[in-house]
């Protein structure tokens, strides 16, 4: 297959279901057969290989738990994993992406600092600490 035959828009598309995927803990197969499709056909959208309806775009992400747009979010060039790269992070789940999504738009450094020490609280409780 040549790179004209490949859309960078699906290959960006693929990356995210893929990585998003993971996070989550699901195989190709277990998201195949939410949507009604082979592990084969999760594979050749991963890849860019074959472009995904819009509706079945909107099912991927109902099955992933996240908004459509997480798939189209390209805010100052770069894509959600690569952001999480260059922070040296790893977000393990969906509502993770998201809070860290949510988390960069505050600006007041009081607020920022209020809402990770409610955080780490709420992680200590869970602890029994």
């Amino acid at each position: 297959m040549s790179n004209i035959d490949k859309d960078s828009g699906a290959d960006t598309i693929g990356t995210r279901i893929k990585s998003l995927r993971r996070s989550v803990g699901l195989s190709q197969a277990n998201l195949g057969e939410s949507l009604g499709v082979t592990f084969q056909q999760i594979q050749k959208y991963e890849s860019g290989r074959s472009r995904i309806a819009a509706d079945k775009l909107q099912r991927i992400a109902q099955a992933l738990h996240v908004d459509v747009n997480y798939f189209y979010d390209t805010r100052n060039g770069e894509s959600l994993s690569e952001k999480e790269v260059r922070r040296g992070q790893t977000l393990p789940t969906p509502e993770g992406i998201l809070f860290n999504e949510h988390f960069d738009r505050i600006k007041d450094p009081r607020a920022r600092y209020l809402l990770s020490e409610l955080a780490r609280v709420l992680c200590e409780i869970e602890a029994g600490k």
